[in-house]
């Protein structure tokens, strides 16, 4: 067991720690590309990486000091590894058809983890889920080709009536990468090692489906705004790209796929993305909550490879001999001038138009609001946060915006106290009805609502089918007017989603200023402003 949660510098945890002999001995016995990746990453100085690199590289390299112990059904086939490997190896390059790939010492890690790594208890793949996330432009889409051709051409091409899935956002973003899946499949159906039994399939790219017309092994595309029901196909390999971009609404399109994947052990899902300006999306929920269970040791994310090339902090954006964490590409020696001088000239344009935020989104591959212009600048609020305030016997203006199954309830207090001076305090309460429980949905919001709740900041619903409970709502609120002798001036309320609390109010706090307030564009706007 480990837990590194409080490593900042997970390669230097490594060198000073028994970690060190362990992972030479193993990068010694083992000469695969991808292990040899992750032990330059955490044993030399040969690549620049971030945190999060650092976390799969020691992850990996720990499971394989753990290989035939008690309690870890998994193992590192070198049969599997070279099979990916020589796959990737023969396929032709497509800046230059004379040409085969060589694969990156990065790329060889997320090929070798996601095709390498089986389960003993099933015979079959131990990871069904890849997370992978670099910066733009940094191979995403050759990776992911690689990979879904892998499943086509090798894992599946025995096999009969077998789903394959590329996917995306929109279709613009899924027809570009099934562009490149299907250049690269043109490409494989005419090499002698593939174009026997290709034949024998008669396998055929079309322009919207690759299909074998034989053993009906079909890839097909999708996209999450389309009409698309994902969850009626059995998909051996899915390919979702640009996920980070998934509107919520959309999520179950992922949860369809996952579904119609079944329990095939072989089965595979890769995700794959850079970083948007939202970071409230399950892509970045995921990325989170996958970071802690590799910190921590935890077995909750076995069955799930976690790569993603970022910058560890904003002020990176401007240290370029550090943007190596985020573009990997950039550690190619013929091509790293070329790029980095891009890069420059790119944050340096963008900064000139005030949208360095979309260079740290795309260019960086961090989920930072930092650089755009938002509503309260972060540093604001910082700076007014107060350690304590006696509220007891003040006036007190009183907000309370409404929810029942997922959102929050929540009421906002201001207190004037001085003029133009206002402390404003914020109480929550917590529902679990659709996430259907409240670790799912610290989950789902990467907060720790029970710690919030140990510290005085919200409550969770006690109603044990996780909505809403008025009665404990209300019943706080007459506490905390009443124990605090706070004089209320108002309390603003929205009768169209609250009409229980205004029949309350009429029935049994008929003295309590009570203001009706619509939550529309149009009454909301100028309070808005004010506060700002």
């Amino acid at each position: 067991m480990y837990d590194l949660t409080e490593e900042k510098d997970i390669k230097k945890f490594v060198r000073e720690s028994d970690c060190k002999a362990k992972f030479t001995e193993i990068a010694n016995e083992l000469h695969d590309k991808g292990t040899r990746f992750a032990a330059d990453v955490l044993l030399t100085d040969k690549y620049v990486t971030g945190r999060d690199v650092q976390l799969a590289a020691f992850r990996h390299l720990n499971d394989l000091t753990l290989q035939g112990t008690d309690n870890f059904p998994y193992v590192y086939s070198e049969d599997y590894v070279n099979a990916i490997e020589y796959f990737v190896g023969i396929l032709p390059n497509p800046l230059d058809l004379s040409q085969k790939i060589k694969p990156y010492g990065f790329e060889s890690f997320l090929f070798d983890s996601a095709i390498g790594w089986r389960d003993l208890e099933t015979n079959g793949s131990r990871f069904h889920v890849v997370h992978f996330s670099t910066a733009r432009k940094q191979a995403k889409t050759f990776c992911a080709a690689c990979l879904l051709n892998f499943g086509y051409f090798v894992m599946g091409l025995q096999g009969s009536a077998q789903d394959f899935l590329v996917a995306s956002v929109d279709s613009e973003h899924v027809n570009k990468l099934f562009d490149y899946i299907s250049l690269q499949a043109r490409q494989i159906i005419s090499l002698p090692q593939f174009a026997e039994i290709c034949k024998q399939q008669d396998v055929e790219v079309q322009a919207t489906q690759i299909i074998s017309h034989n053993s009906r092994n079909i890839v097909r595309k999708g996209t999450a705004s389309g009409r698309n029901s994902f969850d009626s196909k059995h998909d051996l390999f899915a390919i979702f790209d640009e996920i980070g971009g998934l509107e919520p609404k959309y999520d179950k399109k992922v949860s369809d796929i996952m579904m119609g994947q079944g329990d095939n052990p072989n089965r595979l899902l890769v995700k794959i993305s850079t970083a948007y300006p939202n970071p409230n999306c399950s892509f970045k929920h995921e990325e989170d909550g996958l970071r802690k269970a590799i910190e921590t040791d935890s077995h909750d994310a076995d069955d799930t490879f976690f790569l993603n090339f970022a910058q560890d902090s904003e002020d990176e954006v401007f240290h370029p001999e550090l943007w190596e964490k985020s573009n990997p590409l950039l550690h190619d020696e013929k091509t790293h001038d070329k790029r980095l001088n891009g890069l420059i000239e790119l944050k340096n344009n963008l900064e000139r138009q005030g949208k360095l935020s979309d260079f740290a989104n795309k260019s960086m591959n961090m989920w930072s609001r930092q650089f755009q212009d938002s509503y309260l600048a972060l540093r604001d609020i910082n700076k007014n946060i107060v350690d304590s305030f006696d509220i007891h016997g003040r006036d007190v203006f009183i907000g309370i915006d409404a929810s029942m199954t997922n959102d929050n309830t929540a009421f906002g207090m201001i207190f004037p106290y001085k003029k133009g001076k206002f402390h404003i305090e914020q109480y929550s309460f917590i529902p679990f009805a659709q996430a259907k429980s409240i670790e799912a949905k610290e989950k789902q919001d990467n907060l720790n609502y029970c710690e919030l709740a140990r510290e005085g900041f919200c409550e969770i619903t006690s109603n044990p089918s996780g909505t809403i409970n008025y009665d404990q709502i209300w019943d706080w609120l007459e506490r905390y007017i009443s124990s605090n002798e706070l004089n209320l001036k108002a309390i603003v309320v929205d009768p169209a989603f609250l009409t229980w609390f205004a029949k309350r109010v009429e029935n049994y706090e008929p003295d309590w200023p009570y203001i009706p307030f619509k939550q529309t564009s149009l009454q909301l706007n100028q309070p808005t402003k004010g506060l700002q």
